[in-house]
């Protein structure tokens, strides 16, 4: 299974509403590596641009576009997304929430056992606290996004291609040629932000589903760690995921210009915060197509994640809201009626 992860936006707080930065995640079964590259590789000769390394939404007439997305929906892989108004909070609102949230790591630091376990510990909670309002942003948006592609995303293959699932190859737009603060502190921070999601919010498991390729994934009987129980009374059970075996197995930093995967996931997170944002010249037909390759949520909550960081709840716009009903709409179901 690959998964393709890029961002649209600076995710700088920003002076007016509608301020929208998106962070997406491309999920695709590996049976559709060949006809990935051929989406792609269309686009770029639809827009004149022929086979070179990218292409951007920019350079990408709006009926070409909807043509690719059109194309992306006849295909297998899945668009999660997450997207946050940065015109919803400022500097101040941010540090606040970037200091709960390094608190938050350290609440049970006394009651472990060992200092080296401690230590490690503080320096999680001091990393979360060095980085800067931005990065900060852009990094709670992705581990939200990464827990979404591994609870929704690993029940709906399960029930399609679960043969797939034996392995994850997660591929992220690189920046620069060497490992930037981001890369670091992601690579850091991820795996125990998503051991914490997970413990409150355990994933759901279908019954007589075929689990068997994924099960590596597992912590074997008698090995699931037995901190968070003496620690903190939490007991994760027998199925509960090895959150770092699952990440770190195969997680590259990627040029995108070298990887069809990454430039589908730029174009759309791109085109997704273009039509948040209503800049298409038809943006309900954009809405439509974005949300053809979105899952269906529980509650009839919408196929994009909007996070806020400030405690005031803050309506989204009439028109933004009416798109993002559209998505939903068109979004794919998420139980399989085989």
């Amino acid at each position: 299974m690959y998964i393709f992860l890029d961002e649209s936006g600076s995710f700088a707080s920003a002076p007016k509403q509608d301020s929208w930065n998106t962070i997406v995640a491309y999920m695709m079964p590996e049976r559709d590596w060949s006809r990935m590259q051929r989406a792609v590789v269309a686009l770029q000769m639809a827009a004149g641009a022929g086979q070179r390394g990218e292409i951007k939404l920019r350079e990408v007439k709006e009926s070409d576009y909807f043509n690719f997305l059109a194309h992306l929906s006849q295909l297998h892989g899945i668009l999660f997304a997450v997207a946050t108004d940065a015109g919803l909070y400022g500097i101040a609102q941010i540090e606040e929430h970037r200091e709960i949230e390094a608190q938050e790591i350290v609440r049970h630091v006394d009651l472990m056992r060992h200092e080296t376990g401690r230590q490690a510990v503080r320096n999680l909670s001091e990393r979360v606290q060095k980085l800067s309002p931005q990065l900060y942003i852009q990094l709670k948006c992705q581990v939200v996004l990464i827990d979404a592609v591994i609870r929704d995303g690993i029940y709906y293959f399960v029930q399609r291609f679960p043969e797939e699932l034996g392995k994850f190859c997660w591929r992220i737009d690189q920046k620069n040629s060497t490992k930037t603060e981001y890369e670091e502190a992601f690579e850091m921070l991820t795996p125990m932000w998503l051991q914490s999601f997970s413990l409150k919010n355990p994933r759901i498991i279908l019954e007589d589903a075929d689990y068997s390729a994924f099960r590596r994934f597992e912590y074997p009987e008698g090995k699931v760690p037995t901190y968070l129980k003496t620690v903190y009374g939490i007991d994760i059970g027998a199925d509960a995921i090895n959150i770092g075996q699952l990440m770190r197995e195969d997680l590259k930093f990627v040029d995108s210009k070298q990887d069809h995967g990454i430039q589908i996931a730029d174009l759309l997170a791109a085109g997704l915060r273009r039509c948040l944002r209503a800049q298409f010249n038809d943006n309900q037909r954009a809405a439509q197509l974005l949300g053809r390759l979105m899952l269906q949520r529980e509650l009839n909550s919408p196929p994009i994640r909007l996070l806020g960081f400030s405690t005031q709840e803050s309506a989204v716009a009439r028109e933004t809201a009416k798109l993002i009903q559209i998505m939903r709409l068109c979004s794919r179901v998420m139980v399989s009626d085989d």
